[in-house]
C-alpha cells in the first residue's frame, strides 16, 4: 500500500508544477534504475502546459457583506478603488462591466484606469471597457458612481471582470448610502504578488473617508501581523512609515506604544479624524523565512471609528522554491567547502567480499515537497546497493517534505583488488525542477581481507553459572599503511557481566559494549588485548555464550569482524553434609565424624576438602576412611585444619568420609567443627563451594564446678556502678536473654541468675522494652550497653546499672537516732508504681546483744527486727503499698508520707 501512496503524492507534485508553469511549457520526466553496476533509463514522458485564464478582482464583497462603503447625497458622486490581477498563466484581454442589485432608480457608472493608485478619478485617466494583462500583472481601477437626483436608500453594485473563455470574477460588491455622514473605506495592497522565500514584501494600508461629512472623531487603522495567514513572515524592524497620524506598536494586542517592542505582532495608525474625501495611509515590510510554506497568503486590516468599521484584505503568493543537497551524513551541504570540495567527499579502503558502505544525507532545502532519484555511474566490477540505515533496500523515488532530511547508505561491492583510487559519484535528481546535486565516495584501494587478521580466543569451552571467562583479542595489521583512530568494539552476550579490560577498555552498560580507542596500529604490527567477564547466575543451562569483536578506523569505514568463539554453560554444584556421633560427650571420649560429598552437577569435579576442628579436639591418625571412590585413603596434610585433596567426583557420584577425634581436657561446653568443600573443573577455577558443621555438647564431669551467671538490674542513683541499698532502686520484672536463647525475669529486688552454664564467654542482653532506662558505663558492655560480654567461670556476677531518670526525683523523709555506740537513720523513698520504701540503716561501734528494733507504721501497727548480736553496719528495708493510712494519695497530690520514729533496745552483758 505504501508504493501507490508515494506515486499519488508525486503525481500531485507534478500537478502543482503544471499549474505554476507558463502556458506552452513542456515538462519531461524519465525514471532510472541501477542493477549491479548498470544504470537503466525508462522512456521519456512529455506534458505540455495549456493556457489557464483566471481574473482576480479585489476587494471582494457580497450584497450582505459589501467590501467597500460610501455615503453620498442624491445627485452626488461616490468612488471605489479596485485591483484587477491576471492570475492565469498567459496574457488575456479581460472584459470590464458592472452590475447592481435592483433599485427604483439607475445610477451612472464608469470604470477608470487609476494610474497613480490614489483611489480617485484624476484628469487624464481613461475609462475602461477592456484591459489586457500579462500573467501575474495587475492594474488599479476606480469605479465612479453618479447618483440621480431622485436617488434614495442604498445601492449595492459590483465591477465584473470576464475572461475570453467566459470565466469571471463578479463578487466584489460595494455599497452607496444616499444621505449625509462619514463612510470609512479601507484598501490594502502589496508591492509584489509573488514573494520569494527569504525575500521582503511591502504592504500599504490606505483609509479613506468616502462619506459626505467629516468623521468628527478618532479613527484607528490596525493590522494583525501574527495572523495564521502570515505564518512564516516577520515584521522588518523600523520599516513602518506614515505621513499622517501616529504609528503605535504592540507585542500582544493589549498594550500599545509609539516605541516598537523587540517583537512586533500588531501595528496600527491613530488618526484624529478624516474630512470628507480625505485619506491617510501607512506602509510596512515583512520578511519571509527561507523555509516558508508556498501558496496563497492574505492579510486583513481593519479601520474603526465614525463611519466604520471597514476591512481590507491583501492577497499575495509565496513562491515555491526547489533546492536540495546531497553530502556526507550530518552535512548534506558539505560545509564549509561546499559542492565539489573535500567536505563533499568520503573516502576509505575496501576489502574483497565485504561491502563498503558510506552514509549520506539528502536534504530538501526548498519550501515545497519534492521527490528525488539517486543514481551513480560505476566502473566495471563495482556494484552499488542503496539501503536504509536498517539495511533494507531503499525505495525510489524519495519523497521529502520542506526542510526534511533522509539518511541512507550507499554500499559498494568489488570483485577484484586494486591499488589505485576510484571516485564514485552519487547524484540526486529533483523531479520538480530543483536540478541535480552530487557527492563523491572515494575508494582508496581494495585489499584482500586476510591482510588484516582479527583473532578471538577464550580460555574455557565449558563454564558454570557465575564462572569467569577470559577473552583474548589479537589484531595483526599486514596492510602497507598504519590504521589510525582505531576503535575496537566487543559486545558482551546477555549472559555475561563485565569484570575488567586491559589496554584502556571502557564498558558502556547502556550498550553492553566494551570499547578500546587506539591512536594507531602501525603497518606490519600486532596487538593483543584481554577482556574478562563473568557468566551471570541466570544464564540458561546448556546455552552457548557467543562472542566476537570488530575493528574500525579512519581508513576502514565499515567495521571488520573477528571469528566467533563459543562457550557452553553447564551447571556444577557440590553438596556437603556433616554429622557426628555421639552428640554429647565427656572429656576423653572419641568422636566419629562423617562427611558426605555429592556432585549434583553435570560435569566431573575435582574437590578439595578442609575441616577445621574446634579447640579441645585431637585428630586420631589413621582414622580416615572413604567409601564411594577407588582412592582408598587420604591423610590430612600438616597440623591445624584437616585437608584432603585430589578427590574426583563424577556427575551424580557421592563420596563418604569418616574420621575420629578425641575430646581433650579444657574443651569448651560446645565443640563445633566446620567443613568446607571447594569444587573445580578439571584444571580450571573453583566453580562451586559448600559448607557444613557438626556440634557436640560436652557434659561436665563429677569434679567440674558448676558455672553460674547472676547479677542485679537497678537504677544507680549515685552512678557508682554498684548497688547501694536504700539509695539505689532495684528493677523487678526486667527480661534478660542469654546467647543460647535462655531467658529470665528479675525478682522484686532486681536480681537474676542463669545456673549450670558451661564455662566460657557468653553474650547477655537486657531487653530495653522491659527496662527503658539508659545503661551506665560498664566494663563488660557492648555497643549501646544493653549487651554484656561476660566470661563465665564458676560463680560470675554481671550487674546492669541504669541511669536514674530525672522524673523519679521525689522529696524524701529522713530521721536520725543516736544513742551510745548506735546510729540509726530512717528514710522513706517514693516508689515509681506508688507506695513507699522504708530504709533503716544501723551502724554500731561495738557488739549489741539481744538487739530489737521496732518501727511504728503510719495508721497503726509496727515492724520488728531482732538480732542476737548486732555488729557493724546493717541496712533493713521494707515497702509500704499504696493506700496505707497516713501515706499520700496518687502522685501529684502534694502530700508527704507520715514519718514515724523507730525504737531500739539491747542488753549489756
Amino acid at each position: 500500500m505504501a508504493k501507490p501512496l508515494r506515486i499519488l503524492t508525486v503525481a500531485l507534485l507534478f500537478s502543482l508544477a503544471w499549474a505554476q508553469s507558463p502556458a506552452g511549457t513542456v515538462i519531461r520526466n524519465q525514471a532510472s534504475a541501477t542493477v549491479g553496476s548498470e544504470t537503466y533509463l525508462s522512456n521519456v514522458v512529455e506534458t505540455e502546459v495549456l493556457p489557464l485564464c483566471a481574473a482576480a478582482l479585489s476587494p471582494g464583497g457580497t450584497p450582505a457583506a459589501p467590501g467597500q462603503r460610501a455615503v453620498a447625497p442624491a445627485g452626488g458622486f461616490a468612488y471605489f478603488a479596485y485591483l484587477l490581477q491576471n492570475a492565469g498563466n498567459a496574457s488575456f484581454e479581460f472584459n470590464l462591466s458592472w452590475k447592481q442589485e435592483p433599485t427604483p432608480w439607475t445610477p451612472t457608472v464608469a470604470l477608470y484606469h487609476d494610474f497613480n493608485a490614489n483611489g480617485q478619478r484624476d484628469p487624464g485617466e481613461p475609462s475602461l471597457g477592456r484591459l489586457t494583462l500579462a500573467p501575474g500583472a495587475s492594474a488599479r481601477l476606480v469605479l465612479e458612481v453618479r447618483l440621480p437626483a431622485d436617488a434614495s436608500g442604498q445601492l449595492d453594485l459590483t465591477p465584473v471582470a470576464t475572461c475570453p473563455t467566459g470565466e469571471q470574477d463578479a463578487d466584489n460588491y460595494a455599497r452607496v448610502v444616499v444621505g449625509a455622514g462619514a463612510a470609512l473605506n479601507l484598501e490594502k495592497s502589496v508591492d509584489q504578488s509573488l514573494v520569494q522565500p527569504g525575500g521582503e514584501v511591502e504592504f500599504t494600508v490606505r483609509v479613506r473617508n468616502s462619506g459626505s461629512q467629516a468623521t468628527g472623531g478618532e479613527v484607528l487603522v490596525g493590522d494583525a501581523l501574527d495572523a495564521p495567514t502570515l505564518a512564516g513572515l516577520r515584521y522588518v524592524a523600523g520599516s513602518a512609515q506614515a505621513p499622517k497620524g501616529v504609528l503605535e506598536y504592540s507585542d500582544d494586542g493589549l498594550a500599545w506604544s509609539s516605541t516598537p517592542p523587540a517583537q512586533v505582532s500588531r501595528l496600527r495608525l491613530r488618526l484624529g479624524g478624516l474630512e470628507a474625501g480625505e485619506q491617510a495611509y501607512f506602509t510596512f515590510r515583512m520578511r519571509a523565512d527561507a523555509q516558508v510554506a508556498p501558496g496563497l497568503r492574505s492579510n486583513l486590516a481593519r479601520a474603526e471609528g465614525p463611519g466604520g468599521p471597514a476591512e481590507a484584505e491583501a492577497v499575495f503568493q509565496i513562491a515555491a522554491l526547489y533546492a536540495h543537497y546531497l553530502g556526507p551524513q550530518g552535512n548534506p551541504r558539505a560545509t564549509p567547502g561546499g559542492e565539489g570540495s573535500a567536505d563533499d567527499r568520503q573516502q576509505a579502503y575496501a576489502f574483497l567480499g565485504r561491502p563498503l558502505c558510506f552514509v549520506h544525507s539528502l536534504e530538501n532545502a526548498g519550501n515545497s515537497p519534492d521527490s528525488y532519484t539517486l543514481a551513480a555511474t560505476l566502473p566495471q566490477g563495482v556494484g552499488l546497493s542503496l539501503q536504509a540505515l536498517d539495511g533494507t533496500p531503499l525505495a525510489q523515488p524519495l519523497l521529502l517534505g520542506s526542510g526534511q532530511t533522509l539518511d541512507f547508505r550507499a554500499c559498494y561491492s568489488f570483485v577484484q583488488t586494486t591499488s589505485t583510487a576510484q571516485d564514485l559519484v552519487l547524484e540526486a535528481r529533483s523531479a520538480l525542477g530543483g536540478g541535480t546535486n552530487r557527492t563523491t565516495d572515494r575508494v582508496l584501494s581494495v585489499f584482500d581481507p586476510s591482510a588484516l587478521r582479527l583473532q578471538k580466543d577464550v580460555d574455557q569451552s565449558v563454564v558454570v553459572p557465575d564462572g569467569s571467562l577470559t577473552y583474548t583479542l589479537r589484531l595483526e595489521n599486514t596492510l602497507p599503511f598504519a590504521l589510525t583512530s582505531v576503535v575496537v568494539a566487543d559486545v558482551l552476550d546477555p549472559s555475561l557481566g563485565f569484570v575488567s579490560a586491559d589496554g584502556g577498555g571502557v564498558f558502556d552498560p547502556a550498550t553492553r559494549q566494551v570499547n578500546w580507542s587506539l591512536p594507531s596500529i602501525p603497518a606490519n604490527s600486532s596487538l593483543t588485548l584481554t577482556l574478562r567477564a563473568r557468566v551471570l547466575p541466570s544464564a540458561p543451562e546448556g546455552s552457548e555464550v557467543r562472542n566476537r569483536f570488530s575493528l574500525a578506523s579512519s581508513e576502514i569505514a565499515q567495521p571488520l569482524s573477528s571469528n566467533t568463539v563459543s562457550t557452553q554453560v553447564i551447571s556444577a554444584q557440590i553438596l556437603l553434609q556433616k554429622s557426628v556421633s555421639p552428640q554429647k560427650a565427656v572429656v576423653g571420649d572419641l568422636l566419629t565424624y562423617t562427611l558426605q560429598l555429592t556432585n549434583t552437577g553435570k560435569v566431573a569435579l575435582e574437590v578439595r576438602l578442609v575441616d577445621t576442628p574446634a579447640p579441645g579436639l585431637e585428630y586420631q591418625k589413621g582414622s580416615s576412611a572413604f567409601s564411594g571412590t577407588s582412592q582408598a585413603s587420604f591423610e590430612p596434610q600438616g597440623n591445624g585444619p584437616l585437608v584432603w585433596t585430589g578427590l574426583r567426583l563424577e556427575p551424580g557420584q557421592t563420596l563418604t568420609l569418616t574420621y575420629r577425634m578425641r575430646v581433650l581436657p579444657g574443651a569448651g561446653p560446645e565443640l563445633r567443627n566446620v567443613a568446607q568443600a571447594q569444587a573445580a573443573l578439571s584444571g580450571g577455577p573453583v566453580v562451586s563451594e559448600a559448607e557444613s558443621s557438626a556440634l557436640v555438647s560436652v557434659v561436665p564431669g563429677v569434679f567440674t564446678p558448676p558455672d553460674t551467671l547472676l547479677g542485679r538490674v537497678f537504677l544507680d542513683a549515685d552512678r557508682d556502678g554498684r548497688f547501694t541499698p536504700g539509695r539505689d532502686l532495684p528493677l523487678p520484672g526486667v527480661r534478660l536473654v542469654l546467647g543460647n536463647g535462655w531467658q529470665v525475669v528479675t525478682d522484686a529486688e532486681g536480681r537474676y541468675a542463669f545456673r549450670n552454664l558451661g564455662g566460657g564467654v557468653w553474650t547477655l542482653m537486657l531487653d530495653p522494652a522491659s527496662a527503658p532506662f539508659l545503661p551506665l558505663p560498664h566494663p563488660e558492655r557492648l555497643g549501646s550497653g544493653y549487651q554484656h560480654r561476660v566470661r563465665v567461670t564458676g560463680l560470675t556476677v554481671s550487674d546492669f546499672p541504669l541511669e536514674m531518670p530525672l522524673g523519679l526525683a521525689r522529696a524524701t523523709r529522713e530521721t536520725v537516732l543516736e544513742f551510745g555506740p548506735l546510729r540509726l537513720t530512717k528514710r522513706m523513698l517514693p516508689l515509681p508504681g506508688g507506695g513507699w520504701r522504708v530504709v533503716l540503716v544501723l551502724k554500731t561501734g561495738e557488739p549489741l546483744r539481744e538487739f530489737t528494733l521496732t518501727d511504728p507504721l503510719p495508721g497503726g501497727g509496727e515492724r520488728t527486727f531482732t538480732f542476737e548480736v548486732l555488729e557493724g553496719e546493717h541496712t533493713l528495708t521494707y515497702d509500704l503499698p499504696p493506700g496505707v493510712p497516713g501515706l499520700p494519695g496518687p502522685e501529684g497530690s502534694g502530700k508527704t508520707a507520715e514519718l514515724t520514729d523507730p525504737q531500739v533496745r539491747w542488753r549489756y552483758p
